[in-house]
């Protein structure tokens, strides 16, 4: 077992997952624990970068075979919003694999798929602060976000749910 952090490229404050996962997953399968961290729904493709290569033949490479603890895996998914993964080895456990990838711990909510990537997605957040202040009028963000909207809420048994749901 590793613990991994997966953490959102330029998001401020950093949201990110901390994930305990088997390191003998292939990368094709960490694709889906990675979807089911941020709670996307696989609707559009991914690729993963290794030292600036694109990673080929996904599901005959393990994750700890292609993870080490001085260069992170670059995670990219949904092509027009390039949402940016960093993924990086935090520690190495001894014991028993489990069969389920377990979160640990995370901060902030995750984006909603087409938000138009990270920067688009804080300038929305912006823009629906400045909604529910009452500065300025944004019923379509605050209809599509929702006026209770929370982009620092995380829910880690939410995230645990969804695991237990994976087909690994």
């Amino acid at each position: 077992m590793i613990d991994v952090k997966l953490s959102i490229v330029n998001s401020k404050p950093e949201i990110y997952r901390i994930i305990q996962v088997d390191e003998n997953i292939s990368l094709q399968l960490f694709h889906e624990v990675i979807q089911a961290s941020f709670e996307w729904s696989n609707a559009h493709s991914h690729f993963y970068k290794i030292d600036k290569n694109i990673v080929k033949n996904e599901e005959d490479i393990a994750l700890g075979d292609a993870l080490t603890s001085k260069t992170p895996i670059i995670y990219v998914y949904d092509l027009a919003d390039l949402w940016t993964i960093e993924i990086t080895l935090i520690s190495q456990n001894t014991g028993t694999p489990g069969k389920k990838p377990v979160c640990l711990e995370g901060q902030g909510k995750s984006p909603p798929e087409d938000a138009g990537g990270i920067i688009n997605y804080c300038e929305v957040l912006e823009l629906l602060a400045k909604h529910i202040k009452g500065d300025r009028q944004y019923p379509l963000i605050a209809d599509w976000l929702g006026e209770h909207y929370n982009p620092n809420e995380f829910n880690c048994e939410q995230v645990n749910q969804n695991f237990k749901n994976l087909v690994l």
